[in-house]
């Protein structure tokens, strides 16, 4: 049967198959009218980069594309600031949101110990509790 055959094949085998197809997958596309050789060679030159070459005096401003170098530098400041900004606002909207929980359970719970003290208040007098008025109730 399949099941019994598929069994059999070797360990290596299955793992060189897998090996290809995921490379298959993985790899870009060739543009028409380039070779694999020509396509390659941006990742190649991408292997071979050295920050030592780069910066070398003769190389930086001779031949090397400094644009994007500058640009970063030129950029580091605001995209520093705004990293900062973006965490600090979301630090303290956090904090502000924990406070106002906080706050809200020390409310009820000052609300429920004042509703517990009135309760043990009235339950204490014999005839109940007068209501407070100020000035007679009728004119004289």
């Amino acid at each position: 049967s399949i099941a019994q055959t598929r069994c059999f094949v070797p360990v290596a085998r299955r793992l060189m198959s897998l090996r290809l197809a995921s490379k298959r997958l993985l790899c870009k596309p060739v543009p028409l009218g380039l070779t694999q050789k020509k396509a390659s060679s941006l990742t190649a030159s991408l292997k071979e980069f050295s920050f030592g070459k780069f910066f070398e005096e003769k190389y930086f401003w001779g031949k090397a594309n400094v644009g994007p170098f500058f640009i970063l530098l030129f950029l580091t400041p605001m995209l520093y600031r705004s990293a900062k900004d973006m965490y600090w606002t979301r630090q303290l909207r956090k904090l502000s949101t924990e406070e106002i929980i906080s706050d809200r359970y020390e409310w009820l719970r000052l609300n429920m110990l004042s509703d517990e003290v009135e309760a043990v208040l009235l339950a204490s007098a014999p005839g109940g509790v007068a209501p407070l008025e100020l000035g007679p109730s009728t004119p004289p």
